[in-house]
């Protein structure tokens, strides 16, 4: 697993608007819940989740 913040940033930035939007309208429409509000580790099961995990 990947330690540093960069796998963040590089699949934050091309939705950030969108994220922003989203949160706005109070209604989440597509799929970036793991690397906005990423789970610990362990939780998550499928491998998007595993690869965002925080440890």
């Amino acid at each position: 697993m990947e330690s540093g913040l960069d796998r963040f940033v590089e699949a934050q930035n091309p939705v950030c608007d969108r994220v922003m939007s989203e949160l706005a309208e109070g209604r989440k429409r597509s799929h970036w819940m793991w690397f906005v509000f990423p789970q610990l580790a362990g939780l998550g099961r499928s491998p998007t989740a595993r690869h965002f995990a925080l440890s």
